[in-house]
């Protein structure tokens, strides 16, 4: 553990204390200011903040209880702010009920309020703060893990550009370690053979190891694991396809034989019956809050360009059904079929030039609301595709069906986090399986919230996006 880290973990902690004790004092000088009998000033801060004493190794404890204290811990910025929701929350709560249970009566009820939420924002702000001091260090190199890989394969490359496509500061990838030092097969940058680590770890002063050679002997496996702890490295590795398909697996007795039975996903049952109302809900409010502009841009279209205003094409959907997607038309009526091109790119002389600012601007994706209205898709969830290329994936990744367990989605986490268009299918795969396994409403709320951000970054940074579908 790289002792920039043991600091920045510690010094959450006093920093947290800090936004607490600010959080009673604003709340207090706030009721103060809105007060409009002036006797609320005779009660001294002095004793608001003794019960800020009193609650805060509660508080302390709550927020260590919701993982914000793990020194490992890579939670994004939301993740971090859905915690301190939870944990502020609930110790206002526990102080509520002090209150009532020892029957003091003194306390305003309004300051309470306040303190909930200005404790959210200072909470949250502090350790916003604390983030920004670290990702300002990362990029002097001050906290960034040092990474070898160990495997030439396309696990390795994945990773690696993942990596790059995130431009990420954390990690930084030395290269691969291989059977052998012969050339790579994947293009990678072969530092020189297994039996090497240690001189490797020693050279480039190594914090993290990930094997993502399965196929790998279990000696040779135990010699890295015994290498990694005798240097104090960080051992991690990517699980084979039986170890993949056991993480979501439940165990039960049938007289004195364990059976292993493969876990439903969290959208069978009541998850899909809650995704559904928030689907019927959202559209609903979306058609109806953008019936104006939606009315506008087909008029528009009729005035520019011939053809139809909405464009209808053939998806396939859960359980894969097929059903008709809506959008509004973007390109020249026809020009699909006239040059048999099914994806577009950049400069595409196809689309018309109404049809470069509803890309731009992801206007032309409102029609698929209707979609999700009655059932065809989802708000979140695999991003649908055409019948013709299916079948095509289904004999190249095996996996692929499990995509059609869920309804399609207007935007997912394969989406989000940049896998669109021309990108691998086998990654875009393993992303969309990873939501389907471990959905929650939560989940959906992050992938929403990413998926507004990218939109507008996008139309004001004025980038292109590549699709699939015109």
């Amino acid at each position: 553990m790289k002792k920039i880290d043991l600091f920045f973990a510690f010094i959450l902690l006093p920093v947290d204390i800090a936004m607490i004790i600010a959080a009673f004092v604003a709340a207090y000088y706030l009721r103060i200011d809105l007060e409009v009998v002036p006797a609320f000033s005779d009660i001294g801060l002095r004793e608001y903040l003794r019960y800020s004493l009193y609650l805060m190794p509660v508080w302390i404890g709550l927020i260590s209880l919701n993982g914000l204290y793990n020194i490992r811990s890579k939670n994004g910025i939301l993740r971090d702010l859905y915690q301190i929701v939870v944990s502020s929350s609930t110790a206002m709560i526990i102080l509520i009920m002090t209150l009532f249970l020892t029957k003091t009566d003194f306390f305003s009820r309004l300051i309470l309020g306040f303190t909930w939420l200005i404790s959210i924002l200072t909470l949250f702000s502090g350790r916003l703060i604390v983030r920004m001091v670290q990702e300002y260090l990362l990029v002097y190199g001050i906290g960034r893990r040092n990474m070898i890989l160990i495997g030439d394969n396309t696990t390795s490359s994945n990773i690696i550009s993942h990596l790059a496509r995130y431009k990420s500061k954390y990690y930084k990838i030395y290269g691969v370690l291989n059977g052998s030092e012969n050339k790579s097969k994947h293009n990678l940058k072969i530092l020189g053979s297994i039996e090497e680590l240690k001189d490797k770890i020693i050279q480039y002063k190594i914090d993290e190891i990930v094997l993502t050679d399965t196929d790998l002997a279990k000696s040779k496996v135990l010699k890295i694991i015994k290498t990694c702890a005798d240097y104090n490295v960080i051992f991690k590795y990517i699980p084979d396809t039986f170890s993949l398909m056991t993480l979501n697996v439940s165990s039960e007795m049938i007289g004195t034989m364990p059976v292993m039975e493969l876990k439903p996903i969290p959208l069978d049952g009541w998850g899909r019956i809650t995704k559904r109302v928030i689907d019927v809900i959202v559209a609903f409010l979306v058609l109806v809050v953008f019936s104006p502009f939606m009315l506008i841009i087909a008029l528009l279209e009729k005035i520019t360009s011939r053809g139809p205003v909405i464009y209808s094409h053939k998806r396939i959907g859960r359980d894969e059904k097929e059903y008709w997607c809506h959008k509004f038309r973007s390109m020249y009526h026809n020009s699909e079929k006239k040059n048999k091109k099914y994806w577009t790119t950049d400069n595409d002389t196809r689309v018309t030039p109404l049809g470069k600012v509803l890309r731009k601007t992801n206007l032309d994706e409102i029609p698929q609301f209707w979609n999700i209205l009655i059932g065809d898709m989802s708000l979140v969830g695999p991003r649908p595709e055409q019948p013709r290329f299916v079948q095509k994936f289904e004999n190249e990744i095996p996996e692929y069906f499990k995509r059609h367990r869920v309804k399609a989605g207007l935007t997912g986490w394969a989406q989000v986090n940049g896998l669109k268009g021309d990108t691998s299918i086998k990654e875009r795969v393993r992303y969309d399986i990873y939501y389907i396994e471990n959905w929650s409403l939560w989940f959906d709320v992050k992938i929403v919230i990413k998926t507004l951000w990218i939109l507008v970054y996008e139309t004001f940074a004025g980038k292109y996006e590549y699709r699939s579908c015109p």
